[in-house]
């Protein structure tokens, strides 16, 4: 078994190998002068079970582009498998036509990953179970609510809030491990596509409400959930969110937003974040599944 680790994430790739006690190659990615990519892996892979390790974030098509042209020199050198660990699976949430005459991007992004060689597919927190069934070869979606358990404090005073009605499987398991209740968030988009939230769905009155969230983009809804819950009477609101995307002036929107606490997952790499910030490693969830999917 041997980890490329692309560029949008070698430090993962290389908590993960050596967690694997495996070798860890970070691919030589560089452009050309008309911006095409050149991937390069500077080591024999044939015969091996090979793990790429790439989050498509970021900018994603360039992230997306690398891990198809890493998949195909694998394959082409002669390896015995792929495996593609993509901590966050990027056009996740296109998944639907949500405008006329649009594509359903995630299900496009799918069939490209198949005909790259790529065996298999892990991920975290996908945006959608309806995601997986875009793909013809094994996906493992993994659940990032552990990783959270793990660092919240007990509380008897907690309430897990889904912040619409999509997230909800989300904020049940969460509930469920922290043996509480949950609520909804009644959240709605106008023509414009601008989010509405009206009204919540449970009595959040002097609760500790804890937001689940796959993902955190520019930081807008997450900080109007906060917001409406402290209105309805809340004693605190912190977030639990898997991928930290952190578009345009985000963590300057959060850091005003009064969170009591805000935890994030490594799936998208960021360097220098504030100390209010919690980042949880994700290598011990990835580990695990790479170990049952190569028995």
């Amino acid at each position: 078994m041997i980890i490329i680790g692309g560029s949008s994430h070698p430090i993962l790739a290389q908590q993960i190998a050596g967690k694997l006690g495996c070798d860890c190659i970070i691919a030589n990615t560089k452009k050309f002068a008309d911006q095409e990519l050149k991937v390069q892996v500077n080591k024999d892979l044939y015969g091996e079970d090979v793990i790429i390790l790439q989050s498509t974030t970021r900018p994603a098509n360039d992230h997306l582009m690398e891990l198809l042209l890493l998949a195909d020199t694998a394959k082409r050198a002669g390896c015995n498998s792929i495996t593609a660990v993509i901590p966050y699976f990027g056009y996740g949430r296109q998944d639907r036509p949500s405008y006329e005459y649009g594509p359903i991007s995630a299900s496009l992004v799918a069939r490209i990953i198949e005909i790259s060689g790529i065996d298999k597919v892990v991920t975290v927190d996908m945006h959608s179970k309806q995601s997986e069934g875009f793909f013809k070869i094994g996906v493992k979606n993994l659940d990032s609510t552990d990783c959270f358990i793990n660092a919240l404090q007990k509380n008897s005073n907690y309430m897990v809030i889904s912040p619409d009605v999509g997230g909800l499987p989300r904020a049940r398991i969460l509930a469920s491990k922290l043996e509480t209740v949950l609520a909804i968030i009644n959240k709605t988009r106008d023509l414009q596509g601008k989010c509405i939230m009206s009204d919540v769905i449970g009595n959040v009155t002097g609760k500790d409400c804890i937001i689940i969230d796959d993902i955190v983009d520019t930081g807008g809804t997450l900080c109007e959930a906060g917001k409406l819950l402290m209105q309805s009477g809340a004693n605190s609101v912190s977030a639990c969110i898997t991928h930290a995307v952190f578009s345009e002036n985000c963590i300057d929107r959060i850091s005003r937003a009064g969170f009591a606490e805000f935890f994030i997952t490594d799936t998208v790499h960021h360097q220098n974040l504030p100390s209010f910030i919690n980042v949880i490693q994700t290598s011990e969830l990835i580990v695990k599944a790479l170990l049952k999917c190569n028995k």
